[in-house]
């Protein structure tokens, strides 16, 4: 009888250890820039460092302790998503590992001949799906929820902000990674993060709202479970 509740714990288990790794890593290193960069921009980028892992720590134990709710463990696996990913590509300087944009080496795929070009193309595909899945869920909005700002404007931003995002994006590369446009590009890809998020929780209200109306006369809300 415990083979199965062990079974269940070891893949958690196995996702805390390098979840733990991570933390202190990003401890180590925001204390670090603390202490000795004097750049005020750098140091900053630090501490965000820092809070966002701290961030992505109470997510997740969050997550454990209610169950999995919807929003928490959506906006967990975002941030997490976000902020390896984006970590990666600027630590091991893969950032300009393809030199153009929007093609790569002049192609649709690059000679993967490097891990560095597999990370950056990697970022490039997984911006992609980010796109569609924004642009297709701006499209439902707009056909099913018109007239319905709680949706419409939270979905049209998102649109905005994916837009400013891939433009961003290209500017970094044609500026070889200018200061500014770099610094933007993650901010807004932090605000297109915070936008999707506002979305989700708002069509899960509403699906909510529209499902007890729906319901008979002496159901409850559980029974919409």
């Amino acid at each position: 009888m415990c083979r199965e509740p062990r079974a269940r714990r070891s893949p958690e288990h196995g996702h805390r250890l390098p979840a733990t790794l991570v933390g202190c890593l990003t401890l180590i290193l925001a204390l670090s820039i603390v202490v000795r960069e004097s750049r005020p921009s750098v140091r900053a980028l630090g501490l965000l460092a820092l809070l966002a892992i701290v961030l992505q720590g109470i997510l997740g134990g969050v997550t454990v302790l209610y169950k999995l709710p919807l929003a928490v463990s959506v906006a967990h696996a975002c941030l997490g998503q976000t902020f390896l990913l984006g970590a990666l590509v600027r630590h091991t300087g893969a950032g300009l590992a393809i030199p153009d944009f929007p093609l790569a080496f002049g192609r649709v795929v690059p000679p993967l001949v490097s891990p560095y070009i597999t990370v950056h193309f990697a970022h490039r595909i997984g911006a992609l799906v980010v796109a569609a899945s924004v642009m297709a869920t701006a499209a439902v909005a707009g056909r099913c929820h018109r007239g319905d700002g709680r949706l419409g404007r939270p979905a049209l931003l998102a649109l905005a902000l994916l837009v400013l995002q891939i433009t961003l994006g290209g500017v970094t590369v044609w500026s070889r990674r200018a200061v500014l446009a770099t610094t933007t590009h993650l901010v807004v890809g932090a605000a297109l993060l915070a936008t999707s998020l506002t979305l989700t929780l708002r069509a899960s209200r509403l699906i909510g709202w529209r499902g007890l109306a729906r319901a008979p006369a002496g159901l409850g809300r559980h029974a919409l479970l």
